[in-house]
């Protein structure tokens, strides 16, 4: 049975006296290195998207050489608590958030119901918007030529960092008053019950990839061009009858998909 030998730094702060790691220690010292940016990291001494600092000063404050810091730092790398963004250094990861697929068209809230409970949810309209269907919305929709649509742009923050856009498509002729009622934290799947009626939905989804483009990117804080998790969605009541289509996009960074929970 291998057993673990987990070395103790000491505390230390961005500022502070330089922390020389244990040479003597039975822990390899790139393993002393990893556990003492971790711990840095657990105390918010370095957050979720700080920059640490370069080679030459940690090399410096720790004692190590470039070969023994370079492996502490891939393998944080590959854990995903540390990223590298080419041409500009290496960051504190920003925390995953886990969201359960199969609630994503949930009528009780849909996203305040797919992700997980310990994070502040919060959704801000960017936009609302009605013009006349064009053809992709006109065979999804079910609607004549001429019929208008609203569409709605929304902002989905988690712990007051960006996390989800929202574009959702909806027929005017089926929700009369709908533009009016659609507020910043107001479940729109709440107005399709309160208002219209509607208590259960159906809907099909495809997940794909998609590239920011320059508002995505500004809204979500990315680059644009950056890769985004894209689930389409087409909405339908229980007789069929077509309710909105919705495209939501994500960091593929600030994400991951699970099918657990209750």
């Amino acid at each position: 049975m291998a057993i673990r030998i987990r070395w103790k730094p000491e505390a230390a702060s961005k500022g502070g006296t330089p922390v020389k790691l244990d040479g003597n220690s039975a822990v390899p010292l790139y393993e002393q290195m990893k556990i003492q940016l971790q711990e840095q990291i657990a105390a918010h001494i370095y957050a979720a998207g700080d920059r640490l600092p370069a080679e030459k000063e940690l090399c410096e404050k720790y004692g190590v050489s470039r070969v023994t810091l370079r492996r502490a730092v891939d393998e944080l790398v590959a854990e995903g608590i540390l990223e590298r963004k080419q041409g500009k250094g290496t960051f504190v990861a920003a925390k995953k958030c886990r969201v359960i697929f199969r609630k994503m068209n949930s009528i009780g809230g849909g996203f305040t119901d797919a992700v997980y409970p310990d994070t502040d949810k919060h959704t801000i309209v960017v936009s609302k918007k009605e013009y006349i269907c064009n053809a992709l919305e006109r065979e999804k929709l079910g609607l004549s030529k001429d019929e208008r649509v609203l569409v709605l742009l929304r902002l989905m923050t988690l712990d007051g960092q960006p996390f989800m856009i929202d574009r959702a498509v909806y027929p005017v002729n089926r929700f009369p008053g709908l533009f009016d009622r659609v507020k910043d934290d107001v479940s729109t799947y709440a107005i399709l019950r309160e208002d219209y009626g509607i208590h259960r939905l159906t809907s099909q989804r495809e997940l794909g990839l998609a590239y920011a483009t320059d508002e995505q990117a500004k809204l979500l804080g990315c680059s644009a061009g950056a890769p985004l998790f894209r689930i389409f969605k087409q909405v339908c009541d229980t007789e069929g009858n077509p309710v909105h289509l919705s495209n939501l996009f994500f960091s593929v960074d600030r994400i991951v998909f699970t099918d657990d929970g209750e």
